[in-house]
């Protein structure tokens, strides 16, 4: 896991409002959305209106959201059938995810301890909100942002900030698995 916050120290809500913003993919549930077949398909939808403008391994190295926006950008077209396979490939994986283990004793410690809880992932509201519900995670997060909340996904730093402006001025942790939550978290901490 990654974490970025604002200081150093574990969370302690008796100094000043901690707020721990968590992924969900990996994180808090373990999805098994197939993130790779997901970029290949999302390469292929795009090879069919031409040829690729960089090597295929290359940008398949891309976050997500980078590869949709690069395609939309070649063809605006293609832009719902690539959020429409997003959308498929988040719903299968996401069907039956289970809590993460250990998932629902931190976030009821932090709840104990008066730390609000944050959800920030690239998925659907909908999708992440239906993982969190099944898991019985979703009792302990204040607030939730999905993809269609926010106006650029991680990892730009938006939904960090979207967060702690909505919830106020916090010592802010983020939690997550993957490079796209480090990146958000260490811009968001320089904003």
């Amino acid at each position: 896991m990654c974490s970025g916050h604002h200081r150093h120290g574990a969370p302690d809500a008796t100094d000043r409002a901690v707020l721990v913003i968590f992924d969900l993919d990996n994180t808090l549930v373990d999805s098994r959305i197939d993130f790779a077949g997901l970029r290949r398909a999302l390469l292929d939808l795009w090879e069919t209106v031409g040829p690729l403008p960089a090597p295929r391994e290359q940008l398949a190295r891309l976050a997500i959201p980078e590869i949709v926006a690069r395609l939309r950008a070649a063809a605006p077209a293609l832009a719902d059938a690539a959020w429409a396979l997003v959308a498929r490939f988040e719903t299968e994986g996401l069907h039956d995810a289970r809590p993460a283990p250990g998932a629902a004793r931190v976030l009821a410690a932090l709840a104990a301890r008066g730390v609000r809880v944050a959800v920030l992932t690239n998925n659907s509201r909908a999708a992440a909100a239906a993982a969190l519900a099944a898991g019985n995670l979703m009792r302990y997060v204040t607030v939730l942002v999905g993809r269609e909340d926010t106006p650029a996904l991680k990892p730009d730093p938006a939904g960090v900030r979207q967060i702690v402006a909505r919830l106020g001025p916090a010592t802010v942790y983020l939690v997550g698995d993957s490079w796209v939550d480090a990146a958000a978290a260490a811009a968001g901490s320089n904003s």
